[in-house]
């Protein structure tokens, strides 16, 4: 009995060539798919219609059978849906979809068709999102958003306020009404039951990294939310954008809108920008702006808590992006055929040099950074979502845009090795890490925190809720009360000269300005109370002010050989049975090290690469050699104090 033979792609005859999948019309939906992919270059001209399809994998296997050229080429469950959703009765349709069109055995194919992304959003006729079948609950979020913007096309949206008597009122008569429809569904929305959009923000399209450049790379007005050819089973991608503004602007509660589209539509903003510079005079901003003036570190950044299949894409996928941004000039062509740990640090490199920037050494710490041992300290590891993904709130993110200043007006000084394998800084080693207490880990804080937008009341709604808080409180007391004790080393502090108690609340705060007295007050009655021996600590505990939890949860707390008094991120490490707990990055030897460009010190630890000897007089080629650690607030040098004249004691810092 002979067999239908699997179907094998056939390698490029030029650089510049992408293959087009021609689908074969079909009287029914229940028909067997039958296509032909075919070469075209990208110089062609004219050049061929076609549609672009994104869509993501959902974790499915290529399992589903579609026969292209007489042979079985196997596609995920998803795509077939979308194959069959988008062909016709009676013409054939033309679409590009990466994992079809892409041999994804041949890695060096893989590397060139990647680089050539921009290219293939830019020429399409439409990009087509595929979020998956529509549900019930999906159209009733579709139509919703329809309701909002109270249109069904861009255009119609444009003739609204055609009345007006010129643009600027148009816009404003026309984002008010935006406004006023979002805040109705808001306040309709009080409970989690209530959401109706859930069922479209939630879907995993929208948490993918490629999803960002297939958006991004497009023509805005080109771009559909698909299930159908009907105009009910479809929605504009501008009209999606206006609605969820308009949500934004109305804090709608369920549905952490942000991190789901604002990257979508900045990205896409900045392009246009560039693509189109007539745009520049209506999107002024201040200069700077980071509209008008990327940082492919902001960039990366903004788009690290996105998920991708294989780690290596956590980079790939931004390659076009960057490219048409005009910023990805330092950045190697992708090459899957590279370790994971020398793309990460290929790209940060060229972050560096781009961005004439320092501030990506702080985001090289994170949760899971430990389970990548072979990546330089000072890299990040793009494949870990990092502190900054998880919310705003998150107090371990470290401070920037010069609220401190612990190298003074330095300007930022670099440079890397031959290879670029270390990272040359101006910097002093100005203090040794000597004691390092338990961090502080508040579970329940950490729930608030990971789910910020939702209500505050739910967080003690429940029995399991309400006993995370208390477990949360009695272990938050014990350690909080051992930070404590360490006030009891000083007659004033050191540097500052403030009483321990004053300190000590600095710190914990990271020096935030507290301009509510009564904030004050609860914190001084707070701190009288763990500084006593009254055996109801914690019950008075219970009610102690929310914020010194809030900046301290999920860090440790430090003194320094000079007595200095800080606190430095601890990562969050999830044990047997589920349950969190928090480890100190730091520990007792580590440096304080103030680096010319960083408004915050970092913590560096010393390498002994030559057995036998100190690791305090380690040296390599007479420059000392480190692994970052982290950031750190360091009470008393945080506004220049150990840095004073830049001219004398500056070290070559090298970090591996």
């Amino acid at each position: 009995m002979s067999t239908t033979p699997v179907y094998k792609h056939q390698s490029f005859t030029a650089p510049r060539h992408i293959r087009l999948l021609d689908v074969e019309p079909a009287l029914t939906a229940s028909a067997e798919v039958r296509c032909e992919l075919r070469e075209v270059s990208l110089d062609d001209d004219p050049f061929p219609t076609y549609f672009a399809l994104s869509y993501c994998w959902e974790g499915q296997i290529p399992d589903s059978p579609v026969f292209c050229a007489g042979c079985i080429l196997n596609v995920t469950k998803n795509c077939l849906a979308a194959i069959t959703k988008l062909r016709r009765e009676h013409d054939t349709v033309t679409l590009w979809i990466d994992s079809v069109c892409i041999d994804q055995t041949n890695t060096r194919e893989k590397s060139v068709q990647v680089a050539l992304m921009a290219n293939i959003y830019k020429s399409a006729e439409q990009v087509i999102i595929w979020l998956g079948e529509w549900d019930d609950d999906l159209r009733k979020a579709v139509q919703t958003v329809k309701d909002i913007t109270g249109i069904q096309d861009l255009a119609t949206f444009e003739r609204l306020g055609e009345a007006a008597e010129d643009e600027e009122r148009r816009a404003s008569q026309m984002q008010q009404a935006l406004h006023a429809r979002a805040r109705l569904l808001t306040t309709a929305t009080q409970q989690r039951s209530n959401d109706v959009l859930g069922a479209l923000y939630h879907r995993p399209w929208f948490s993918r990294m490629w999803t960002i450049q297939e958006v991004a790379l497009a023509r805005g007005d080109n771009i559909v939310i698909y299930n159908g050819p009907d105009a009910s089973d479809q929605l504009s991608w501008p009209s999606f954008v206006l609605a969820t503004d308009a949500l934004l602007v109305s804090k709608y509660p369920w549905v952490d809108l942000s991190s789901t589209v604002k990257l979508h539509k900045h990205l896409m903003l900045m392009i246009n920008m560039k693509r189109y510079p007539s745009l520049k005079e209506i999107y002024q901003r201040k200069p700077g702006d980071l509209m008008q003036d990327p940082l492919v570190w902001a960039i990366m950044c903004d788009t690290r808590g996105k998920e991708a299949t294989d780690a290596k894409d956590k980079v790939f996928a931004l390659y076009s992006v960057l490219q048409e941004l005009g910023i990805g000039t330092t950045l190697p062509l992708p090459d899957y055929s590279k370790q994971v740990e020398d793309i990460y640090r290929e790209f940060t490199v060229s972050c560096i040099k781009h961005d004439n920037l320092l501030y990506v050494l702080f985001d090289a710490p994170s949760d899971c950074r430990h389970l990548r041992p072979g990546l330089a300290s000072w890299v990040p590891d793009w494949s870990d979502p990092g502190w900054r993904s998880r919310s705003d709130t998150d107090c371990r993110i470290a401070v920037t845009r010069r609220r401190f200043r612990a190298a003074g007006s330095a300007e930022v000084a670099w440079k890397f090795s031959v290879d670029d394998r270390q990272l040359h800084l101006k910097g002093k080693i100005v203090d040794e890490i000597v004691l390092c207490g338990e961090p502080l880990c508040c579970l329940y804080y950490h729930k608030k925190i990971a789910t910020e937008g939702h209500r505050a009341q739910d967080f003690l709604s429940n029995d399991t809720a309400l006993g995370d808080y208390i477990s949360d409180t009695q272990g938050a007391y014990t350690i909080l009360k051992s930070w404590v004790g360490v006030c009891s080393w000083y007659d004033k502090y050191p540097t500052t000269g403030e009483t321990p108690g004053q300190a000590f609340h600095r710190t914990l705060m990271q020096d935030y300005p507290i301009r509510d007295n009564n904030e004050r007050q609860a914190f001084s009655t707070w701190f009288a109370f763990m500084t006593s021996s009254n055996p109801a600590m914690i019950a008075q505990y219970i009610s102690s002010p929310g914020t010194v939890i809030a900046f301290s949860n999920l860090k440790g707390f430090v003194v320094t050989e000079s007595g200095r008094m800080g606190t430095a991120p601890a990562r969050l490490e999830t044990g047997l049975g589920g349950r969190a707990t928090a480890v100190n990055l730091v520990k007792p030897g580590d440096r304080v090290a103030v680096i010319a460009g960083l408004e915050m010190p970092i913590v560096l630890r010393p390498i002994d690469i030559d057995d036998g000897k100190d690791p305090k007089m380690v040296q390599n080629s007479g420059k000392r050699v480190y692994q970052l650690v982290t950031h750190a607030y360091i009470h008393g040098i945080m506004y220049g104090e150990a840095w004073k004249d830049e001219t004398k004691g500056l070290e070559d810092i090298v970090l591996v």
